[in-house]
């Protein structure tokens, strides 16, 4: 008995090791510097939420984002239009400009758009429900292409768009019961659902399984020495607190970032592979619909944004789009 004992008392060690080890070389994106204010808008809304930022073929930089007046639940999810804004540099603040797709192709709410550019053209995707797509050629005139994914769930939103291969992309998008789906593509055009990339149970802030939403709000994947980060803004409506709880998860496998359970194995939090937990916990950032930006100069910033009347992180003005530096640490 006391050799099983000591056995198992060695396998515990081991897997401990081996749950710990990894966390040992992490590269974890830090903030490095306050929030300031981006944009903020004034005669298309007061609040911008959910957004895209890049730089167009002119070398400006620009906006696209979900935009709201008013601080009803009808206010904040009817929006058919997204703001727009333009400036020289991401370190003074952007200039508004009218209001965009408004019309275009449908007057039904428009969410989180993202933009990818590859080979001189920019393609924009935007939710809910029916994913639709946009090309441009300079990131300023844009024209609907089509709606390229037409899933039964409703809420399908909050779509990000990374290049992993030669004619490879994937597409993360949030889906329903507390997840985040992959999509794959080689032309940009025709998406096939690949599974689900990623999905929080309890201890982590989840809506119940009787509400059909995702507190899994705004993925967005960066390629970073090896390992693909899934940063991911995890807030129920229910628990306000966690409005701008943006968690980082890392893995090798684009296509699966585990399970959440609520923080880091081992970590100082005590969630343990026990209660369900298989992400890699990296981090936790102070940031509501976080998009993560690398300039001409190799210079990382984060941006966060959000309704007015729920928290923000400390320096980041309520209704605007805020922007601070990131560095990467090692660990």
């Amino acid at each position: 008995m006391k050799r099983l004992g000591l056995k198992i008392s060695l396998a515990a060690i081991s897997l401990l090791a081996a749950l710990v080890a990894p966390g040992q070389e992490k590269s974890v994106p830090v903030i490095a510097g306050p929030y300031r204010v981006l944009f903020q808008p004034v005669k298309s809304g007061d609040a911008i939420n959910d957004h895209a930022v890049f730089q167009d073929a002119q070398g400006n930089w620009r906006l696209v984002g979900i935009v709201s007046r008013g601080d009803s639940l009808l206010d904040t999810l009817y929006t058919p239009g997204f703001a727009h804004a333009v400036g020289p540099s991401l370190n003074q603040e952007m200039k508004e400009l009218p209001v965009i797709f408004k019309d275009d192709p449908d007057q039904k709410p428009k969410w989180a758009p993202h933009v990818i550019k590859d080979n001189g053209v920019y393609h924009l995707y935007a939710g809910p429900d029916k994913i639709r797509h946009y090309t441009s050629p300079d990131g300023i005139n844009w024209t609907f292409q089509a709606y390229v994914i037409d899933r039964p769930f409703s809420n399908l939103r909050d779509t990000m768009v990374i290049k992993i291969a030669d004619q490879k992309w994937l597409m993360y998008a949030v889906d329903s019961q507390n997840t985040v789906s992959v999509f794959e593509s080689s032309d940009f055009n025709h998406w096939t659902w690949k599974g689900t990339a990623f999905k929080a149970i309890k201890p982590a802030p989840v809506y119940p399984k009787w509400i059909n939403i995702s507190a899994c709000e705004s993925p967005f994947v960066i390629y970073f020495n090896g390992y693909y980060y899934l940063s991911v803004c995890l807030t129920a409506s229910t628990q306000p607190s966690t409005y701008s709880n943006t968690v980082i998860i890392r893995s090798k496998n684009p296509y699966d970032f585990g399970i959440y359970a609520g923080g880091g194995i081992g970590a100082e939090t005590g969630v343990s592979a026990a209660q369900g937990q298989t992400a890699e916990y990296v981090t936790t950032l102070s940031a509501h619909a976080a998009e993560y930006i690398q300039d001409q100069d190799g210079n990382w910033y984060i941006t966060s944004c959000g309704w007015r009347g729920w928290k923000t992180p400390i320096g980041a003005k309520p209704g605007s789009l805020s922007i601070a530096p990131i560095k990467w640490v090692k660990q």
